[in-house]
């Protein structure tokens, strides 16, 4: 079960320190945005560990969807 807070902290965190993108925080908040509206994204987040979350957050972040719901919603059914 990944823990949504703890890896927006540390990715928040990095950002600040100049260590990440900008557009990770960009895709960080959008997450927290869909994990609290999208049932199935919800229920995805809740069973795959956390490296899962991370590395949805980093193809995102490449591929600059994080305004993309279909993008995501592929994602997750894959």
């Amino acid at each position: 079960m990944a823990n949504l807070q703890h890896i927006a902290d540390r990715i928040f965190r990095h950002v600040e320190a100049g260590h990440l993108a900008a557009g990770y925080a960009l895709t960080m908040g959008a997450l927290i945005d869909v994990y609290d509206a999208d049932h199935d994204f919800h229920a995805w987040v809740d069973v795959v560990p956390s490296s899962a979350v991370e590395k949805l957050l980093v193809c995102m972040v490449r591929a600059g969807t994080w305004e993309d719901p279909g993008w995501l919603a592929a994602w997750i059914k894959r």
